[in-house]
């Protein structure tokens, strides 16, 4: 799914139907981030998405890409409903330097 806003070219996978999720449901949110965004900054700006949305979250891992242009941000969320995981992305979309979430 192309990001119609934000900043252009942000997408967001797939993973979860609403036919094959049974709510709520615990897992690893991965967005990649443009590195020439400073890594607190980032967070800061993904922390603020879930504090919106009211998504608990816990335990985040970073990992710099092998030519060092982007860094992943994981993070365990608990998710209660295909309604808020539809708001997290759309919402997600919108971090400066955002380019890809599964």
């Amino acid at each position: 799914m192309v990001n119609p806003g934000g900043n252009g070219d942000g997408r967001v996978c797939n993973t979860f139907n609403r036919q094959s999720v049974n709510y709520p449901v615990k897992f690893d949110l991965k967005a990649i981030i443009e590195s020439s965004i400073e890594k607190e900054e980032s967070m800061k700006n993904i922390e603020k998405v879930l504090k919106k949305i009211k998504i608990p979250f816990e335990n985040w891992r970073t990992k710099s890409s092998s030519g060092g242009k982007y860094i992943s941000y994981t993070v365990s969320v608990d998710i209660d409903s295909q309604d808020m995981l539809e708001k997290l992305y759309a919402e997600i979309k919108q971090v400066p330097g955002f380019k890809f979430a599964i």
